[in-house]
């Protein structure tokens, strides 16, 4: 198993962080996710949507700078989309006072690594076309 993660610096409030990651999940999303989410649903393995992600480590509690929000959205793939196949992409936000960190994470399987890629290069787009001064670095 993978991931794909992009790591970001911005000046959007935390409010237009969600707000930016909403539009870019949505850009993200092809004609093959649709078909693959609309296959899911007629098959009754629908998986998509947004959720919140937990930290379920027995070191959480050791964590001394939590994120201030995180969401996380399933996106269906085309390839086996009907059986509830696809990517989920997290984001957990800082706020650093006068800016945000921003972590884009995406994991996949060994099989998953160009939609999972593709699915956070959308999204960190979106936060450049939102702030021209974001500082993004890919991981």
């Amino acid at each position: 198993m993978g991931s794909k993660q992009a790591q970001l610096n911005t000046t959007l409030t935390l409010k237009q962080c969600a707000e930016v990651f909403r539009v870019g999940v949505q850009k993200a999303r092809g004609v093959g996710s649709m078909l693959g989410g609309a296959g899911a649903k007629l098959t009754g393995n629908d998986q998509s949507g947004y959720f919140t992600p937990t930290n379920d480590s027995p070191f959480a509690s050791l964590d001394d700078d939590p994120p201030d929000f995180m969401v996380g959205v399933f996106v269906p793939k085309f390839a086996g989309g009907g059986t509830g196949n696809g990517t989920a992409v997290h984001m957990y936000v800082w706020d650093r006072g006068s800016s945000r960190s921003v972590e884009l994470y995406a994991p996949h399987s060994l099989a998953g690594g160009m939609h999972a890629r593709k699915l956070i290069t959308k999204v960190a787009q979106a936060f450049t076309d939102a702030d021209p001064k974001v500082q993004v670095a890919a991981g």
